[in-house]
Formats: structure tokens, C-alpha cells, sequence
């Protein structure tokens, strides 16, 4: 009886060990190997310089981006730019929110449009070489808030921290990926 079943699992794992490999290498390869090498081994992020009204919010988005090249590049972040094979630098120009939805029972906005216009540039400090650069990086996304009076916080840092860290993966993404 335990012939007949070792058999039938031998060749259940001849049809599905080819099927199994073949979805495994469709072509998928990881984000690392398709990034373009500019032969960087460091990176100076300055800090952004802020020409909004929203107080520090280029301290914000500085840090995020430094945090965000660590994990995401294989550069390694240093403080020093005249040593640094690269230098990442930036304006904040403006930051803007705009409720675009309301509680039912209050007029003050539940979720908020934010808008962040910068400028970047990412510059190879060797050959002088502008890798990346953007003048108006428009940056969108939607936030939501604690609106309720009776449990009201101030959501500003967490608000800016969430907007940096996803401007931050923005960025670092297009930088990477030479966009």
C-alpha cells in the first residue's frame, strides 16, 4: 500500500518543482540591481533650507532623508561635504494643507491634503556631475487627523514626521532610480 503513495508524491514533486522554479525566476529581479552606480561610496546630506512659514520643517525632512539613504542605499551618510563622494542638498519652497474632508458634526477638517513643493539636487562632488535634480519636486499625499475636540492634540510633529518620512522614500526612490 505505501508504494503506490511514495510514487504518487515523487511525481507530484516532478510536476511541481519545475512550475514552483519557473515562477520563482520570471524575470523579478530586486530594485538594488537596477540602480544605476555613479561609483558613490558617501553621501553629505545638507540641510534643506526652509523658505516656508512651517517651522521646522526642513529639520523634518533632513533627517528622514538621511534615515532613508541609510536603509535604503548602500551609500554611507557622513557629516563632512568636502569629503563626501556626493552631496544631497535641497529648499523646502512651500508646504500647504488643504482640509478635503469634514467631520459630520464639526466644521474643522478630518483629513488634509498636504502639499510639499522642494528643490533637490543630488550631485556627484568628483566630476562635479548633477546626478539628480529637481527645481519644483512636488510632493502630494492625504493625512488624516484627531478632529475631535473633546480628544484634541497637537498633530503637527506627527503630521511632519509622517510627511517627511514619505517625501523622504520619494526622493531617495528617484535619486536611486534615476528618474
Amino acid at each position: 500500500m505505501s508504494l503506490p503513495h511514495a510514487a504518487e508524491r515523487r511525481c507530484w514533486s516532478w510536476l511541481v518543482l519545475p512550475l514552483l522554479a519557473c515562477l520563482l525566476s520570471c524575470g523579478y529581479k530586486s530594485a538594488a540591481s537596477q540602480r544605476l552606480d555613479y561609483g558613490i561610496k558617501t553621501v553629505a546630506v545638507i540641510p534643506l533650507e526652509n523658505r516656508t512659514s512651517t517651522a521646522v520643517v526642513e529639520q523634518f525632512l533632513t533627517r528622514e532623508l538621511v534615515h532613508e539613504l541609510v536603509r535604503r542605499s548602500g551609500y554611507r551618510v557622513i557629516e563632512d561635504a568636502p569629503a563626501a563622494d556626493a552631496v544631497l542638498s535641497g529648499t523646502v519652497v512651500s508646504v500647504r494643507a488643504n482640509p478635503v474632508l469634514f467631520g459630520r458634526t464639526t466644521t474643522l477638517g478630518s483629513a488634509f491634503l498636504v502639499e510639499l513643493r522642494a528643490q533637490v539636487e543630488f550631485k556627484n562632488r568628483n566630476t562635479g556631475q548633477t546626478i539628480y535634480r529637481n527645481n519644483d519636486y512636488v510632493f502630494r499625499e492625504q493625512y488624516q487627523i484627531n478632529a475631535e475636540v473633546d480628544n484634541f492634540f497637537s498633530e503637527q510633529n506627527p503630521a511632519l514626521n509622517r510627511i517627511a518620512e514619505d517625501f523622504a522614500g520619494s526622493v531617495v526612490s528617484s535619486i536611486l532610480e534615476g528618474f
